[in-house]
């Protein structure tokens, strides 16, 4: 692109992390699509003044007054910020033609390729997510008239400008898109990037403090953070579970799946002020609902189901005698095994727009079977099937909490009055896809999905079992939504 066609485009190429070779493949990249005295070497590290004078571009501290006065003087409409990596031939093209035929669009990332061309397929932007991993990539375009109206550049945030933008951005209500397109290639073969690390992890301490969200951030990886949000208060939580008093054969004993259950949480779970509310069919055996009073003492509320099997009615019933502020729908079989799952899940459901928390759910022999919904063609999958435990997609999204198209009721978390503003589960649909319908519910809301995989429990349902879908459940499933579940966009390396 030579100077007469662009549309007014300055890039700012980052020096933090890379060496001479990789500083000047990244500068070679931007001054093949722009003008020499549009890009810009950001960052007096290494051999930064050296690449810079003999690419014939300008060379800036990384500080807050450096780059203030650099976004003052500049005439362009948009930044492009380039990190760890090279522009993918044509992406100045590509992201100039988005800006301007989505005016509504502040700040843009895209995809990516490694070195050996494998594809890193990003999500939807994701606020949650953002918190916990700077995924946004090698590349970040923001409007620059946008930038300035947000405050421009912040003095503090030196090595970690992008994520500090990009959070404060999402804050002041401008609109963060994902560009489907590669238009990066980025070098996965980093140098020193511990004080960048650092530098977002303060970043977003400092953002969240600015929003009084009390959280305490743990490095997990590099540029992997978990965030324990502290729970405001303490809410009574309702765990709302549906039960017939069945047995099933685990780990080589036979035990009572609702018993198990209910014990396990109130041996294990951190978070105490707890209330059970067990919805349980006329034919659950006496003994198991003696031994959940004894279990439960005066936190149990018992429920007596003497209608047909009807899994959305159950859980309605269950949850309108719930006295919790929150309430978690939650199956009978399954195993604890985050103590702190209450807090997590409440901690992230009192974020700003969330409105349904799931968990991170392993079959018996530890293999995962969800991991968020996924909706593709009209059809809903569960992420991650099948996958080993440990295992992880390019962009560590089973280390992080993100947002997701769904989750599964078999272990969700919601604010007791948004499920009945919603309309709870609806009766059209028994005994599946219930929760799909209730996750597009929230969402067509306003309200965010959130999957964590910081809350993890065994579910014992069979990996093979036949799940009797009924062709009428998927025609009224896709009935309500299927022109919204046509392409998954969140859990895109799934």
């Amino acid at each position: 692109m030579n100077g007469s066609e662009s549309a007014g485009s300055a890039i700012w190429v980052s020096s933090v992390g890379l060496d001479a070779e990789q500083l000047r493949a990244a500068v070679d990249s931007a001054v093949a699509q722009v003008p020499h005295e549009d890009v810009v070497v950001v960052g007096r590290h290494g051999e930064a003044e050296t690449v810079g004078r003999a690419s014939g571009v300008m060379v800036v501290d990384d500080d807050g007054a450096s780059l203030s006065a650099l976004l003052a003087s500049s005439s362009a409409k948009a930044i492009i910020v380039l990190r760890w990596g090279t522009l993918a031939p044509g992406a100045v093209t590509e992201i100039e033609a988005f800006l301007r035929n989505n005016v509504g669009v502040d700040v843009i990332y895209g995809d990516s390729v490694t070195s050996n061309g494998a594809p890193l397929f990003r999500p939807l932007f994701s606020p949650i997510r953002l918190r916990s991993n700077d995924y946004l990539g090698p590349v970040v375009a923001i409007r620059i008239h946008v930038l300035k109206a947000i405050g421009g550049i912040d003095r503090h945030a030196a090595r970690s400008h992008v994520l500090e933008v990009a959070l404060r951005a999402h804050d002041a209500g401008s609109v963060i898109s994902l560009l489907p397109v590669v238009i990066a290639r980025e070098d996965l073969a980093f140098n020193d990037f511990s004080d960048t690390v650092e530098a977002q992890r303060a970043a977003v301490g400092r953002y969240l403090a600015a929003k009084g969200v009390d959280a305490r951030i743990e490095e997990v990886a590099p540029f992997v953070r978990r965030i324990r949000y502290d729970v405001v208060g303490a809410p009574l939580v309702s765990i709302v579970i549906p039960t017939r008093g069945g047995s099933a054969v685990i780990a080589g004993g036979d035990r009572v799946l609702v018993v198990e259950a209910v014990r396990g949480i109130i041996e294990r779970s951190t978070y105490r002020h707890l209330q059970f509310v067990i919805v349980a069919d006329l034919d659950t055996p006496v003994a198991v609902i003696e031994e959940l009073e004894v279990m439960c003492g005066d936190a149990l509320r018992l429920i007596a189901w003497t209608d047909e099997f009807n899994f959305s009615a159950k859980m309605n019933r269950g949850v309108l005698a719930a006295d919790g502020e929150y309430v978690v729908l939650l199956n009978d079989d399954v195993e604890l095994v985050s103590p702190d799952w209450i807090e997590t899940m409440v901690g992230l459901a009192q974020q700003d727009g969330v409105g349904i928390v799931g968990a991170m759910l392993y079959f018996e022999d530890s293999t995962l079977q969800h991991a968020g919904q996924v909706y593709v063609g009209a059809v809903a999958g569960h992420a991650a099937f099948g996958w080993p435990g440990g295992q992880n997609d390019s962009i560590m999204s089973l280390s992080v909490d993100h947002e997701v198209s769904g989750v599964t009721a078999a272990c969700a978390l919601m604010r007791r009055d948004l499920f009945l503003e919603l309309g709870g589960f609806t009766l059209a649909l028994p005994g599946n896809y219930n929760d799909v319908d209730l996750n597009m519910k929230v969402r067509t809301a306003g309200y965010s999905a959130v999957f964590s995989p910081w809350v993890r429990l065994y579910h014992f349902e069979s990996k093979s079992r036949d799940p009797k879908i009924l062709d009428s459940d998927l025609l009224t499933l896709q009935a309500r939504w299927a022109g919204l579940m046509q392409v998954e966009m969140y859990s895109r390396m799934l």
